[in-house]
């Protein structure tokens, strides 16, 4: 029990087992369903998520009215991404409401990068940030922690430039049936309350893909409880950095009646709101995985790159 922020886990403990003895958990998806036979054919996969046909008459495309927007501003915190809040052309992922060269950031990305803490903290598709850094940073090297699992803690380091970087999962609920240790599990809000902050330290934060089968009040509660502890971040190191990355769009065939991407829209749209107006920025990695068609819950390297790309964009 988190007695600060109202947090709480539950589990039954096996009898004769004492509570001192709980190292490390999994979880696993018990089948269960609200819908009867017939409202479940509606899930099949061939009536769902299916191609529109071509068959059409010629389309008058217009000049939207609204199409001199100027982007010479830098992408930088503080900015509240419109819909949609950007488009892929030629595999580059360009915002609509910030200039971003096309791969400008990735060219500087040790120098951007150097003298930095970074601390990313979420789930296993911000993850796939720290295990793309060392294809782009040829002094990136990983230290074995000789943790259990696949959710096991990751740290990494340019001796070079300086750099570290950390990912770390976030606390309950953690839906994977692989064993991961819990004797170094925390919330966000704790990991952010234990961080000093400053010039040099960076916060990434990305959560919803585990929260989608659970009650949405769990989901709020925990963002409002993050917006806090960010808040309190800012009152004693304003100049942290802060990135949201959003949760992206997944499969439609995984237990689409409590993980499809209806619960991860309306999530999306929760983090938009509840972070809106304090100064942090925003990766909207659900604009960009809508928009390269991307259906897997780890999105394609491509992806992962225009993120890391647009994240840096807030740095350098």
């Amino acid at each position: 029990m988190d007695k600060k922020y109202g947090e709480s886990f539950y589990c039954v403990r096996p009898p004769g087992v004492a509570c001192e003895a709980f190292i490390s958990l999994k979880s696993g998806k018990s089948p269960y369903t609200y819908l009867t036979d017939v409202q479940k054919e509606l899930f099949t996969r061939s009536n769902f998520g299916a191609e529109i046909p071509k068959q059409f008459e010629n389309f008058e495309v217009f000049k939207c009215s609204n199409s001199s927007r100027k982007m010479s501003t830098k992408c930088q915190t503080g900015m509240s991404p419109p819909f949609p809040s950007g488009y892929f052309l030629h595999n580059h992922w360009f915002p609509i409401y910030c200039s971003l060269s096309t791969n400008e950031p990735f060219s500087h990305i040790e120098t951007c990068l150097a003298n930095k803490i970074i601390y990313l903290m979420g789930d296993s598709t911000l993850r796939q940030w720290i295990e793309y850094f060392p294809k782009v940073m040829k002094n990136f090297k990983f230290f074995n922690n000789h943790g259990i699992g696949w959710h096991k803690s990751y740290f990494g380091y340019d001796l070079r430039n300086h750099i570290y970087i950390q990912w770390k999962k976030h606390g309950h609920p953690f839906v994977t049936q692989s064993f991961f240790s819990m004797k170094d599990h925390a919330y966000i809000t704790n990991e952010i309350d234990r961080l000093g902050g400053g010039a040099n330290t960076i916060i990434v934060i990305s959560v919803g893909q585990h929260f989608r089968p659970f009650p949405l009040d769990l989901f709020i509660r925990r963002v409002l409880n993050i917006r806090k502890a960010i808040e309190n971040l800012f009152l004693r190191s304003p100049e942290t950095k802060v990135i949201i990355k959003s949760e992206n769009t997944r499969e439609m065939n995984n237990d689409v009646e409590r993980f499809s991407d209806f619960h991860g829209y309306i999530q999306y749209l929760l983090v938009k709101d509840i972070f809106r107006g304090l100064n942090v920025g925003v990766v909207d990695a659900w604009d960009m995985t809508t928009a390269c068609g991307s259906r897997v819950v780890h999105p394609p390297e491509i992806v992962v790159k225009n993120q890391i790309n647009l994240f840096l964009s807030h740095i350098c």
